[in-house]
């Protein structure tokens, strides 16, 4: 059965907002200085926590049991990702344009999720009811704005710096 979510971020609260019909249903909430962050979407909750130094890994957990249900491994150089759940299925998460406004999630069988984006908000076209999958994709996307805007901020001064010297 296919579900559309509209989605829409408040760049102030660090949350991005989930709408089904219209009405809210849900919310991803990041931490203020870091980028974990909890969700919540009709009945389900979990909670997206960064491992290791580089962050190159996410585990995944369910909020009510506490449980480790999938880890997000990325690939940084070609900004993709693999879901790994804990029933041993994995989606890879990939931009499909260059500007990386639409991006899926997809096991290549039979979960195709696609996302849509404009700076604030989007729109999710899945044709699972797996709202884990829905929610991640999502979280990935901000993770990698995160290191966009991170790798922008060490670059501008630098930049700043070279082109002012030759002034």
């Amino acid at each position: 059965m296919a579900k559309f979510i509209n989605w829409k971020r408040n760049w102030l609260s660090s949350k991005i907002e989930l709408f089904v019909n219209g009405i809210q249903k849900g919310a991803i909430i990041f931490s203020t200085w870091r980028s974990d962050a909890e969700s919540i979407f009709e009945d389900k909750n979990y909670f997206f926590t960064n491992v290791g130094f580089w962050q190159s890994k996410t585990n995944v957990y369910d909020k009510k049991t506490n449980e480790l249900i999938a880890i997000i491994t990325y690939d940084s150089w070609k900004s993709k990702a693999v879901i790994s759940m804990k029933s041993g299925e994995q989606f890879e998460w990939k931009s499909t344009n260059f500007w990386k406004s639409q991006f899926v999630v997809s096991n290549y069988k039979d979960a195709n999720i696609i996302y849509n984006s404009s700076s604030n908000s989007g729109s999710i076209s899945s044709d699972t009811d797996d709202s884990l999958l829905m929610i991640t994709g999502l979280f990935i996307k901000q993770i990698y704005n995160k290191r966009g805007a991170a790798l922008v901020a060490c670059f501008v001064p630098i930049i700043i710096a070279t082109t002012s010297r030759h002034h």
